[in-house]
């Protein structure tokens, strides 16, 4: 018996060939080899159930036909392909015309053969390709942001230094009198003319041109964005506010000399004229200015973020401020503690703006003191040396009679006769000092810490 697909032979009651796979169910002659039935065009008829338990998996064999051969590839030819029609390139966009001498320093060069176009078929040409230089434009040079920048702080510390240097060397007040005046066993001697600071004090020029130095260097500091400048500025202004207040007392005495003259009975008549001049304004102006600067300085002073400074330096440098501050206010001899704001009207008692201005510079000092301590930052510091260094020379050069004619902080204690410091003075401004430069140190060593 043999497959009526394959012939191969296969064994009776065998239900699939083992070569083709082909069902032997319905072979009813097994040596007839059935022939491969035509599938008509039509629809093909649905085939009957299966009648037993293989008829699920009878496979269904599609008609097989006879299959033209497909020549070589090598007996190809191009002519047998079907003719193409050349390639026509798109009409121009509709429009004004546009030619390449619309642009600027355009230089046509030769045309360059594109090789995408080598195989192309014949009868189309490419287009010729155009080139040109286009202008040349320089690269942009980086522009590096300036760090300089002028601020409130700057231009009030270069027009507060200004205004008190110039007040410094010009002509604070002036007593002139219509005659010469003769002095008598009843009427004392009297000076008339003018009087400049120094007249006052010979120590008090210095120590306003430290005022105007550091609010001109804070100022500058500043304008390069150091928090620090910011303070020292501040500081200087605020210093220098006190000055200004002293200078204005110190002007008083003169003034109020000439005017306890007048009162003695003198069988000469003679008149006198009391003037303020340019210098005695310049200095009150300078000491508005200085006020005004400090206030400036505040915006620096909330911004400063960075680490802060040794607490424990900051407070005994506070403490310190006001030990400082109290010296110059204890009473000696016969003069009460009251005798700081207290006025007793009487030849030789002190003018009223005096007592005004030694009571602003003690408190300038201890705004600055307390203030720039507490505040345990580094503009808090320099407002420290902005603000005690002026009145700090004049505890040392009255201390160690640099000058011929030295006023200390805050002119003089109450009942003194002299300039000397009280010893408490001398205690509170040491430590001021001290206090200072253990800050410094400790800022310095910290910054260094930070950068490493």
């Amino acid at each position: 018996m043999v497959c009526h697909q394959c012939g191969k032979p296969v064994e009776p009651g065998q239900r699939f060939c083992g070569g083709c796979g082909a069902s032997l169910r319905n072979v009813t002659d097994p040596t007839a080899v059935v022939p491969a039935a035509t599938v008509p065009a039509a629809e093909p008829a649905t085939p009957e159930p299966a009648v037993d338990e293989w008829s699920a998996d009878d496979p269904v064999w599609a008609a097989t036909g006879a299959v033209p051969l497909t020549p070589p590839v090598d007996a190809l030819r191009t002519s047998d392909l079907p003719a193409t029609q050349p390639l026509t390139p798109m009409p121009p966009p509709p429009g004004p015309a546009w030619t390449l001498d619309d642009l600027p320093d355009a230089e046509p060069t030769s045309a360059v053969a594109d090789p995408v176009w080598a195989g192309a078929s014949e009868g189309y040409a490419p287009p010729a390709t155009t080139t040109m230089q286009m202008p040349s434009v320089p690269a942009a040079v980086p522009v590096r942001e300036s760090r300089l920048r002028w601020s409130a702080v700057t231009v009030f510390g270069i027009l507060m230094a200004t205004a008190a240097l110039v007040g410094s060397f010009t002509v604070a007040v002036g007593v002139e009198s219509d005659a010469r005046l003769v002095p008598t066993d009843s009427v004392p001697a009297f000076r008339t003319g003018t009087w400049y600071l120094d007249d006052f004090a010979d120590n008090l020029s210095i120590a306003v041109l430290i005022a105007a130095l550091a609010a001109v260097v804070g100022g500058v500091a500043a304008a390069f964005r150091w928090r620090w400048g910011s303070g020292l500025a501040g500081g200087a202004g605020l210093a220098m506010a006190g000055l200004g207040a002293l200078a204005v007392g110190l002007a008083q005495l003169p003034l109020q000399t000439a005017r306890d003259f007048a009162a003695i009975p003198n069988p000469q008549t003679f008149t006198l004229t009391l003037t303020t001049d340019l210098g005695y304004w310049l200095l009150v102006v300078a000491a508005a200015i200085g006020v005004i600067l400090f206030f400036a300085s505040l915006n620096e002073a909330f911004g400063d973020r960075r680490a802060g400074l040794n607490p424990w330096i900051a407070a005994l440098g506070a403490l310190a401020t006001v030990v400082a501050v109290i010296g110059p206010m204890l009473p000696e001899g016969r003069a009460v503690f009251s005798d700081n704001w207290f006025r007793v009207d009487g030849i030789g008692s002190p003018p009223a703006l005096l007592l005004l201005g030694r009571l602003v510079q003690l408190a300038v000092l201890l705004l600055v003191g307390v203030v720039g301590y507490l505040s345990v930052r580094r503009w808090g510091l320099a407002l420290v040396i902005g603000g005690t260094l002026p009145i700090t020379w004049l505890a040392v050069s009255s201390l160690f009679d640099l000058t011929s004619n030295p006023v200390g902080p805050a002119y003089r204690n109450p009942g003194a006769d002299d300039s000397n410091l009280h010893g408490v003075t001398i205690i509170g401004f040491s430590a001021v000092i001290a206090m200072t430069i253990l800050a410094l140190v400790a800022a310095y060593d910290q910054t260094t810490r930070e950068r490493h």
